[in-house]
């Protein structure tokens, strides 16, 4: 297989103008020639697809190609220059063949998901070739690694709008990304229009204005505050944006967060807590005290019913997600409702308290037939029999706990999946976490740990990014953070390890800045930053200084006499030395000798 792949590429450089692929397909065998679209290409879908795909096939090629196919039902009638969607039998989701040939494209694959995916692919084969559009002749066969292949998007620490949204689920579908992921309820905002409860939406979902100051430094909210910030999705808002993700293979996931994460929920119907004489707002950032559910309130139970049954409604996917993580148990220990929850039920403690809750809101969400999803959490105390986890938490190692323990598991894994985190050094980088996630790092995930017997790695459904909104207040900023390390993503999941490579992902990437740019998406380019750092002598006060960067190919050029580095500065070859109180300054330029990234400035200082 890896054989043909190299051959392909050999094949391609010689004679054709490579098409690049994220994420990369299971075998790409090439073929002579070259299939020309045009304005005059038919394209012929299954009749029972037809109401989907019309206007998204022509959508998409009059906007990428600036072409007008024609796009009909049923079988294939001219003898040449056509594309043919074919659903054939066959019993693996998402497979699909796509053939090129000079005279036909032909795509077959067993349900419409699989059709969708082979498009995905075809629409990366394009290419412009003077005054036409062009795709090389090759036979791809493709199925996914996963089936369960995710992006989360907070909306609720920073809400943003519908049309922000779909245009992400709109790029991501272009990537095999098939889970959404929609956080739509926390602390800071409560997002989704729940009609039995409208004060959920008309006080949860605003809090106060503590724009400027860094969000855990954030004061607490007071009554007469104006409450400014904010926003929630109506019910037709949701299903909008459903059906444009169904049409993109996507299936959008809820997340209503219970019982820590409410404080949103609990301002706007404090009889739920186990304190209800506080005075509740909604937190405006930072940490939110006080944020639990009463676990021994049995009306907390029946609200939550009447929500889920709302939620249910709006999505049809199989899963609901109910969040579990990081609740605060220091009401749950002082409120008698609680503590005599755990003496009829025989618990042991709080912590299979939260387990008792957990496993009430599952008989809830089955009930609406529908699967929960929590984060690991809930697999404390007595766990969750019957949930799927996602496993964020690394160093509690629940990525081997719940593929053992026989949960349904998607990988979260915080220090690979977390896009909310950094992508480059600190100083060169947004507000943020502290920790970084390089490129290259996202890319070398491996979401099924080898700890794991044949059997337990069945569970591992798939992977998720997960792009908390803390520092994320803009548009432009959630985008930087998330491309190109939802590419990274995308090929983790849908790509077979032994096909990765990261010199062919960055070269597919640096194609993939110029479909990002024609969507006017923010992408970040941090993959070109320049490391540095040094070890100084106090004997000499001379320093060793080591430069380092996580792309291949390039140069990193750098100076030491506090002038900006150029095509013609010094090339980097090994550690150099440098006297204390110097400044270097590096950065990362390609062949042609252009400069790829931001500069890098440090003072080797003791």
């Amino acid at each position: 297989m890896i054989a043909s792949l190299l051959c392909f590429g050999t094949m391609l450089y010689a004679a054709n103008k490579v098409p690049t692929f994220v994420p990369q397909p299971e075998s790409v065998v090439a073929k002579t020639g070259n299939f020309v679209l045009s304005n005059k290409t038919k394209v012929f879908v299954p009749q029972a697809y037809l109401k989907d795909l019309r206007p998204y096939i022509q959508t998409k090629f009059q906007s990428d190609y600036d072409l007008k196919v024609q796009v009909l039902g049923g079988h294939r009638t001219p003898s040449s220059n056509y594309i043919f969607f074919e659903k054939i039998k066959g019993n693996k989701d998402e497979a699909y063949t796509l053939d090129i040939s000079s005279e036909r494209v032909l795509i077959q694959a067993t349900n419409y998901a699989g059709l969708f995916d082979a498009l995905q692919t075809l629409r990366q084969a394009i290419e412009q070739d003077q005054e036409q559009y062009t795709m090389p002749c090759m036979v791809i066969k493709d199925a996914p690694r996963f089936a369960f292949r995710g992006i989360m998007l907070d909306v609720s620490r920073h809400f943003q709008t519908k049309e922000f949204v779909k245009k992400q689920i709109d790029i991501l579908s272009s990537y095999k990304i098939n889970k959404f992921h929609w956080h739509l309820t926390d602390d800071q905002g409560w997002r989704i229009e729940i009609k039995k409860y409208p004060n959920l939406t008309a006080k949860g979902a605003w809090r106060a204005d503590r724009t400027g100051i860094t969000w855990w430094q954030r004061t607490a909210a007071t009554a007469g505050e104006s409450k400014v910030i904010g926003g929630y999705y109506t019910q037709e808002d949701i299903k909008e944006v459903v059906e444009f993700a169904r049409i993109r293979n996507v299936e959008v996931i809820p997340e209503i967060d219970v019982p820590g994460h409410s404080k949103a929920l609990i301002a706007s119907y404090p009889e739920l807590t186990c304190f209800d004489t506080h005075d509740f707002e909604v937190a405006t950032g930072g940490k939110a005290p006080n944020n639990a559910l009463c676990a021994g309130n049995d009306t907390v139970f029946d609200f939550l019913d009447d929500v889920f049954t709302e939620v249910a409604r709006l999505f049809p996917g199989q899963y609901i997600h109910i969040g579990g993580d990081e609740c605060n148990k220091t009401n749950w220990k002082k409120c008698p409702k609680c503590q005599q929850r755990i003496k009829d039920n025989d618990l042991n403690g709080e912590e299979e308290l939260q387990s008792y809750f957990v496993q009430r809101i599952n008989k809830i969400i089955t009930s609406k037939h529908k699967k929960m999803i929590g984060w690991d959490e809930i697999l404390s105390g007595k766990g969750a029999k019957g949930a799927t986890i996602m496993a964020w938490r690394a160093w509690q190692k629940p990525d081997l706990a719940a593929p053992r323990g026989g949960y349904p598991t998607i990988m979260t894994n915080f220090h690979h999946t977390y896009f909310c985190q950094l992508q480059g050094p600190k100083s060169m980088e947004p507000e943020g976490p502290g920790a970084t996630i390089s490129l290259s790092t996202a890319y070398s995930y491996e979401p099924v740990p080898a700890e794991l017997t044949a059997q337990e790695k069945t569970y591992v459904l798939g992977t998720e990014a997960c792009m908390w909104a803390e520092f994320l207040p803009s548009e432009a900023h959630y985008e930087y953070m998330m491309y190109p390390r939802m590419l990274a993503l995308a090929e983790v999941a849908w790509t077979q390890p032994a096909l990765k490579n990261w010199d062919r992902f960055q070269e597919a990437v640096v194609h993939n800045f110029d479909v990002l740019k024609k969507h006017h998406v923010a992408y970040s380019t941090s993959m070109y930053t320049v490391y540095g750092s040094f070890a100084l002598d106090e004997l000499t006060f001379e320093a060793q200084v080591y430069l380092n960067t996580e792309t291949t190919g390039n140069v990193i050029r750098y100076t030491t006499d506090n002038t900006v580095p150029t095509a013609q500065s010094e090339a980097y070859d090994g550690v150099f030395m440098v006297k204390s109180g110097r400044t270097v300054q590096a950065g990362l330029f390609n062949p042609q000798g252009d400069l790829l990234g931001k500069i890098t400035v440090f003072k080797v200082i003791k």
